[in-house]
């Protein structure tokens, strides 16, 4: 599979609201750009991708542990490193940032008419 498509290129959303972004079958959200400033739900926020889906490109141990995993899931695994946490709901990501990782949904803490975030989709 070729690794050097564009952002974009596979599909994209656009979330301003608390629904919860999904991407389509067989992809993954591959990186959030936030529009404003923002948090993200402290519960169902960001949905790590698993060794269990149908999705994950990833190395599993011997136990079947997903051996690399999003920063800031609900789930944090060794994966994650050491002292790494979940992103909460106080945390706020400035406007412009953009984060990366393979997310299977998103969701935000609270609707948001004057921003948004853009979700892209990948394999």
């Amino acid at each position: 599979m070729n690794n050097d498509i564009p952002l974009g290129q596979l599909g994209s959303a656009f979330v301003d609201d608390t629904g919860a972004v999904t991407p389509p079958t067989g992809k993954v959200i591959i990186a959030i750009t936030f529009l404003s400033d923002l948090r993200v739900d402290s519960s169902e926020g960001l949905v790590a991708e698993l060794p269990t889906d149908a999705t994950f490109k990833g190395p599993v141990t011997s136990a079947g542990v997903a051996e690399i995993n999003s920063f800031g899931t609900v789930a944090q695994t060794a994966a994650n490193g050491g002292n790494s946490e979940r992103v909460d709901s106080t945390q706020v990501f400035p406007k412009g940032i953009t984060i990366y990782g393979r997310w299977r949904s998103f969701l935000l803490a609270g609707a948001d008419s004057t921003g948004g975030a853009i979700c892209y989709f990948g394999y």
